[in-house]
């Protein structure tokens, strides 16, 4: 079993033993799903058996991330956290109240963009950032440098580097949680029990700048604030807990997928002038050149709709997502599912499926227009990506109503007031950066350059002139 791109090999192995393989990792009984059907079936028709979390040794416990809600197991707990997530990010009053916050933010994106542009990453990073802090913790950041992002991202970048697939191997072996730090090959360990520090401190940081300001009576709304107001003035140290993994789940949920879907997007756009150029003159056929798109354009720009779709396909931000965990036995094609059973559907085969997406190494929005005859497709039988890439069943991911408009304004904006160019070698020509990819939990592009301009003076003077 390799320790990078898995989802390769199981999509692999998929074209010779099937949508459904059952293997063995170690001593724990493994179903992985390669197609949308067998997906569907298991852990959306069959939730009931299929919702729970195997046990996390390695990231809820050694990092301190139990009150995370993706890492939660099944029951009255997890179900109260989603109900949580929900109210904070799912309802229309609450997205509605966002978007001015996400509007403020995508101009502090292009301002970035066009004063500093060889700086993307970092951008789109703080423009991620900004909206997913302000929502949890009600603090306003205009740089990574804030305190909240640096504990914050300390700490994801802490769970990244220290969740390699050779650590996880006390996931399957709880009892490697026992062994001294001093001793040979237990760094894994030493190495999480820090990262949880860190996890500690964020979560103490974000909780404690929200409680003072409501003990001082200068609350910040945000999804804190409302969960300590809900509970009362004395939280017990279990409650308190409780609202401080929610923030941090409304964070760290957020800001590595939704970041990384927008330099994909960036990576996308430099590799492909042509998608670019028919997205450019969607806008202006629509909004003109006066403006920037905002929310009230998206029902007129069915291509940019496409184009978010075909970015979800091309490189899913989870390629093998979070394992389910079978609370029953249960059938399916002939396999028996053990209860206890680790449930892996593998988002990035699904979207390799060469009968819904022929040639899917391509970037082609065009696949998801209603326009066959003229370049499109009849898309009425063709997936959209969006119904899955967020996740299946009870567990589907319930930020997805927020990263959605999120990733849509920063690509409708930065499409309507620049162009994205390749970068040039030293003769002046062109150069094609590659699509590779990061092999990790979620995924992102290796490093790769661009050039970003202002597509006229009139929208650099937009852009700049803009007040928030």
């Amino acid at each position: 079993m390799p320790l990078k791109y898995q989802e390769k090999q199981f999509f692999e192995w998929g074209k010779q033993y099937g949508d459904v393989i059952y293997l063995k990792l170690f001593r724990t009984p493994t179903i992985v799903l390669n197609s949308l059907q067998a997906a569907t079936d298991v852990l959306t028709k069959r939730s009931a058996k299929h919702s729970d979390r195997p046990r996390m040794v390695l990231l809820a416990e050694l990092m301190n991330q139990a009150c995370s809600l993706p890492a939660m197991p099944y029951g009255e707990r997890f179900r109260k956290h989603r109900r949580w997530m929900h109210e904070a990010v799912g309802t229309k009053e609450r997205l509605d109240a966002y978007r001015s916050i996400q509007q403020r933010e995508v101009r502090n994106l292009l301002k970035n963009l066009l004063s500093s542009p060889e700086r993307f990453i970092q951008h789109c990073h703080l423009y991620v950032a900004a909206i997913m802090l302000e929502i949890a913790y009600g603090k306003r950041v205009n740089s990574l440098d804030n305190q909240l992002v640096a504990v914050a991202d300390r700490a994801i970048s802490g769970i990244n580097e220290a969740g390699t697939p050779g650590a996880m191997i006390v996931d399957f072996f709880p009892s490697l949680k026992s062994v001294p730090t001093w001793l040979p090959g237990a760094g894994f360990k030493a190495r999480a029990l820090t990262v949880g520090k860190y996890v500690q401190a964020w979560k103490d940081t974000g909780y404690d700048i929200v409680k003072a300001a409501m003990d001082r009576g200068d609350p910040m709304p945000c999804a804190t604030s409302t969960l300590l107001e809900d509970v009362g003035a004395a939280p017990t140290p279990e409650e308190a807990e409780d609202i401080k993994g929610l923030a941090c789940s409304v964070y760290g949920a957020g800001i590595e997928t939704t970041r990384g879907a927008l330099i994909v997007f960036m990576l996308a756009m430099t590799r492909n002038p042509d998608v670019l150029r028919k997205a450019q003159e969607e806008i202006d056929s629509v909004v003109g050149h006066d403006r920037l798109p905002d929310f009230s354009d998206r029902g007129s720009l069915p291509y940019l709709d496409a184009m978010l779709e075909e970015l979800y396909r091309w490189n899913p931000p989870l390629p093998l997502a979070i394992p389910h965990r079978s609370m029953a036995e249960d059938e399916y094609c002939g396999y028996t599912i053990p209860e206890g059973c680790l449930v892996m559907p593998n988002i990035w085969a699904i979207t390799r499926d060469t009968v819904a997406y022929p040639d899917p190494e391509e970037f082609r929005p065009e696949r998801f227009l209603h326009n066959a005859g003229k370049g499109g497709t009849d898309t009425d039988n063709i997936p959209r990506p969006s119904s899955y890439v967020f996740g299946f069943g009870r567990r589907i991911c319930p930020g997805q109503a927020l990263a959605d408009p999120t990733l849509w304004l920063a690509m409708a904006q930065t499409i309507a007031a620049f162009d994205i160019r390749r970068p040039l070698d030293a003769e002046g020509n062109e150069v094609m950066p590659p699509a590779a990819f990061k092999s990790g939990f979620t995924s992102e592009p290796e490093h790769f350059e661009c050039r970003i301009v202002p597509r006229s003076e009139r929208f650099a003077k937009i852009i700049a002139q803009t007040v928030f």
